[in-house]
């Protein structure tokens, strides 16, 4: 009874003592006590001190040469045009805002505009994580069943049509570019697709045999043919389920105009920003008009996305520096430019789509 009576009258002491957010850890009979933030401090206090002693001790061939990267960062920064940065941050926006249009008029349920904006932010975090868009359209679709009452098969088809119309809205906006650029003020836009495609051919020279393709599709075909043969009834209630959301979307021509437009500026929205953050960095301009500029953005972006790694990383980096070098700009400038545009329309956005993602959760949107 002695002993219950003294645990009591700790628990008791315990309880009403203030604690004021203060952790313990217990090593033994001793015991440390300290607030988590003064912890972070001392921490980052540490690592700073320990990069300084690295900086000062590493040997010329790389201390050296890390100064004087970070201080050309530091200057290429304060010599930056920021009146193009505003721009390239409103184009940016504009970018998610006719996203955000062209999801809601792929489902005939009304969605707020706001929430849908939300939506597309956090599903441009989403698409960093996972290839070929796959954690952006699954976020899309969970929103779709959640907020539009779909089902899995008509969530995912109504993605699917999103997906494929914005296809074929950048198409034809690349077509328009390309045949009316002259009276639209975008021209040059012909002679940059040539000599894209003569650089295609130069690199595919070694596997340009019909044997090889048509070794290659018939493999594919014979894969999908068995594949097919084995899930065939799935595979027919899936094709229902996706081939709904589109006939209702063609029973709606207005809603149908509204994805088409929407989707085929998001593309185009991005080609001006990236013209933009051309003017952004001081510097040597391309040889090349705007259109030509706009017709390299769209080809590059879409071969790097084309590549099945995450959010096309690397690969839309390298496409767009070799847009860039195409068109007389000298690498390390093509580099600077690349990096500036993915960070403000690429990396910047993702970072605002992970707090949005907390807010959808909490809301029951995703």
């Amino acid at each position: 009874m002695r002993a219950v009576s003294v645990l009591r009258e700790r628990a008791d002491a315990q309880a009403t003592s203030p604690s004021f957010g203060v952790r313990s850890l217990k090593f033994g009979r001793a015991e440390f006590r300290g607030h988590p933030r003064l912890s972070i401090a001392c921490a980052m206090a540490l690592l700073a001190v320990a990069a300084g002693i690295s900086a000062a001790v590493a040997g010329g061939d790389t201390g050296e040469d890390l100064g004087d990267a970070i201080g050309s960062t530091a200057r290429t920064a304060i010599h930056l045009r920021w009146q193009f940065g505003a721009m390239v941050v409103v184009l940016a926006a504009a970018h998610y805002f006719a996203a955000a249009v062209a999801a809601r008029a792929a489902v005939p349920h009304f969605l707020p505009f706001g929430e849908t904006f939300l939506v597309q932010l956090s599903a441009a975090a989403a698409n960093r994580l996972t290839p070929a868009g796959i954690g952006g359209s699954a976020m899309i679709a969970r929103y779709y069943m959640r907020r539009a009452g779909l089902e899995i098969a008509g969530a995912a088809g109504a993605v699917v049509a999103l997906s494929v119309l914005g296809g074929l809205a950048d198409a034809g906006v690349l077509a328009v570019v390309l045949f009316a650029g002259q009276w639209l003020g975008l021209d040059g836009g012909t002679h940059e697709l040539g000599l894209l495609l003569r650089q295609v051919q130069s690199t595919l020279g070694p596997v340009r045999s019909p044997w090889l393709w048509a070794a290659v599709c018939g493999l594919a075909a014979a894969l999908v043919g068995i594949w097919f043969t084995r899930r065939r009834d799935r595979v027919a209630d899936w094709v229902v389920g996706f081939v709904r959301p589109v006939v209702r979307l063609v029973r709606r021509p207005r809603s149908l105009l509204a994805l088409l437009g929407a989707s085929g500026s998001t593309t185009l929205i991005l080609a001006f920003a990236f013209a933009a953050c051309i003017a952004m960095v001081p510097g040597p301009r391309p040889g090349e008009s705007m259109g030509a500029l706009v017709v390299a953005f769209m080809i590059g972006s879409a071969a790097g996305n084309a590549v099945p790694v995450p959010a096309g990383l690397g690969a839309t980096e390298a496409a767009l520096v070799g847009v860039l070098a195409s068109a007389a700009v000298p690498a390390a400038h093509a580099i600077e430019i690349v990096l500036l545009f993915r960070l403000i329309t690429f990396w910047a956005p993702a970072g605002v789509g992970i707090l949005t993602a907390g807010v959808l959760r909490r809301r029951g949107a995703i």
